[in-house]
């Protein structure tokens, strides 16, 4: 987290988690209990504005107590909720916030929402001094980045992790967010219903009330997803929790804390520590500064959270030809490129495949329901242009047209079926097209959705 890295040596068990996280489907069952099983710490930053102008020292006393904790507390992300800094054209105030924060690779990742006071105006809401100092480019090789929005700037930005046992989805926005900015929010969120959303942006509640900007993020973009289940903010020397339930009946807890001051030192090194218990379904939140060694034990200000009731993983399994999932035994199936730009393990199939012999995989589904279908091509440009796929659902065949030569070396969604509970599900390639190449097709992924 700091400039000044710190290097631990990973436990037994924290590999095993580590494990679990990366390969998921391939990891071994103890590192996929124990990933399950798993408490783990959240740590929001409010407003640091005055930190990075008066004193640095307990900005890095909270950062450097988030390192020496990491491993201990099994802490997973950073959230700071903006107004890194009081002036955005200081560069001293940058420079004492990156002694702090330091690169998001080193220890724990952080995310950060942009506030009013690190946009070069509130009337154009620009923010190009804090992209040269929080850019784009220091964040791209977490394994949790996702994207950002301008594609090139890192002013609103998305990350992904896995933690106790399930998915979760880190939304930073930039204060003040634009229509254009929400319907950019409202795709990334609907692109991954299976992640439990969290919002960390710079205002949108002052206590227990919103303002206008939690308004309109509220009806425009959190309230519509069944999957959000918080929402981070600061702003306001205030502190406070909205527990309030979306359109589709999920409550999510929208927290807001901050403790700047801008006459006294200590009140601006408090920050919160939140721990999810998934056994207890339970979110205990404290504030706590490391500077002091102390913490606020006011209702407001230390509390526990009930039925958080996160989104489950979503189901899903790939087959191939190194599995017995299949329903022929033909001797054709052979090598293509899955291996090399996937798993680094022996997922490949096929080599030529003739009508009479077609290559169906067998899909054992866990429950009858929604599920995307997705196949695997070799990327070579010699096979087949339109390459029909069949789907066998319990209302018969359904054939999907893909276009191998444009979709290699990348998964190819044929759509969304209704499968059945049980073994009998096919899904495979339909016949070969003679004189005109031949199908390579190395794996098949089966997804619940719903």
């Amino acid at each position: 987290m700091r400039i000044t890295k710190v290097t631990r040596a990973l436990g037994a068990t924290y590999a095993l988690l580590l494990t679990a996280v990366l390969y998921g489907q391939g990891a071994p069952a103890q590192a996929q209990a124990l990933a399950a099983a798993e408490n783990f710490t959240i740590v929001m930053l409010p407003d640091t504005q005055f930190a990075s102008e008066y004193w640095p020292e307990v900005y890095r006393a909270q950062m450097q107590w988030v390192a020496d904790q990491q491993t201990a507390r099994n802490i997973k992300y950073v959230l700071h909720v903006g107004d890194v800094v009081d002036n955005h054209d200081q560069p001293t105030q940058w420079a004492n916030s990156k002694s702090a924060m330091g690169l998001p690779t080193d220890d724990v990742p952080y995310i950060i929402g942009p506030g009013n006071h690190d946009l070069d105006s509130t009337t154009t809401r620009a923010a190009t001094i804090y992209n040269s100092h929080y850019p784009r480019s220091k964040f791209t090789s977490l394994p949790s980045f996702g994207g950002t929005y301008p594609a090139a700037q890192n002013d609103n930005a998305y990350h992904t992790f896995t933690a106790g046992g399930v998915d979760w989805l880190v939304l930073a926005m930039k204060y003040a967010p634009s229509d254009a900015e929400i319907t950019w929010a409202n795709s990334v969120v609907s692109a991954y219903p299976n992640h439990n959303a969290i919002l960390v942006t710079h205002a949108y509640q002052n206590g227990t009330t919103k303002d206008s900007n939690g308004t309109k993020l509220w009806t425009n973009l959190v309230s519509k997803h069944k999957n959000f289940r918080f929402t981070f903010s600061g702003h306001y020397v205030n502190a406070g929790v909205i527990p309030q339930a979306g359109v589709n009946g999920n409550t999510v807890y929208q927290i807001q804390a901050d403790y700047q001051d801008p006459s006294t030192r200590d009140p601006n090194s408090f920050m919160r520590v939140m721990t999810f218990n998934p056994t207890a379904n339970t979110l205990d939140v404290k504030t706590y500064s490391p500077y002091l060694n102390t913490y606020k034990t006011d209702a407001a200000n230390q509390f526990v959270l009930s039925n958080i009731n996160p989104v489950p993983q979503a189901w899903s399994t790939i087959v191939d030809n190194t599995t017995a999932d299949r329903f022929t035994a033909s001797t054709s199936w052979g090598t293509s490129t899955y291996s090399a730009q996937r798993y680094g393990a022996d997922y490949r199939f096929a080599d030529p495949v003739s009508a009479s012999d077609p290559a169906w995989y067998k899909v054992n589904i866990p429950a009858t329901g929604t599920y995307q279908v997705a196949v695997w091509y070799s990327a070579n440009a010699g096979y087949n242009n339109s390459t029909p796929y069949i789907v066998v659902t319990p209302s018969g065949n359904q054939v999907v047209n893909i276009n191998q030569q444009a979709n290699g070396g990348k998964w190819v969604s044929l759509g969304n079926f209704t499968l059945s509970a049980g073994d009998e599900n096919k899904v495979g390639v339909s016949r070969w097209t003679a004189g005109t190449g031949y199908i390579i097709a190395d794996a098949v992924k089966v997804t619940r959705i719903s």
